[in-house]
């Protein structure tokens, strides 16, 4: 990809590539082991330069996070470029879930102008290019089950609801 950057930062959840363009991020892959990460991203770091001054206000934001600021991956600007309206709508939509708190699919759906697209906010979610930053962590089944989660695992996704309730740092 022309111009773009990346990095890789070990967080106390696992570590998250970072790749990024003239336009903000582009991906955040959040996985266990620093080669899943670089695995996750795929074709997509073809031609990207490991640029690690590139990222240091979106590392900071990271590492606030990562240290009890809950607010703080509301900072990082996302490119959005090639989403569909619908998956930006939903992608939006998760980003206003406050920290230590959850939503259903069919909120998901709803507040991205769907209500009956349940399936498609799951996909939304499922699709998430930005592990982390858009916290599709805090979205669960209506019968208050985890569902899936690809950034590390339902493992993961259970530690950041604790973190974020204040029970894990």
């Amino acid at each position: 990809m022309r111009g773009d950057k990346y990095h890789l930062v070990e967080l106390p959840m696992g570590w998250i590539a970072l790749l990024a363009g003239a336009d903000g991020l582009k991906r955040a892959s959040l996985k266990p082991s620093p080669q899943e990460t670089i695995e996750d991203l795929g074709a997509d770091l073809d031609g990207a330069v490991d640029e690690p001054d590139s990222f240091t206000q979106v590392e900071a934001c990271l590492r606030r996070y990562a240290d009890g600021d809950m607010t703080a991956l509301n900072q990082i600007d996302l490119d959005l470029s090639g989403v569909t309206p619908f998956f930006r709508a939903a992608w939006n939509a998760c980003r206003s879930i406050p920290a230590g708190e959850t939503r259903s699919y069919a909120w998901l759906a709803a507040e991205a102008g769907s209500p009956l697209a349940m399936r498609a906010a799951g996909q939304a979610m499922a699709r998430n290019r930005f592990s982390l930053v858009i916290p599709c962590h805090r979205v669960i089944a209506s019968d208050g089950g985890l569902g899936g989660y690809g950034g590390g695992g339902l493992g993961v996704k259970a530690r950041l609801l604790q973190m974020e309730l204040g029970g894990l740092k």
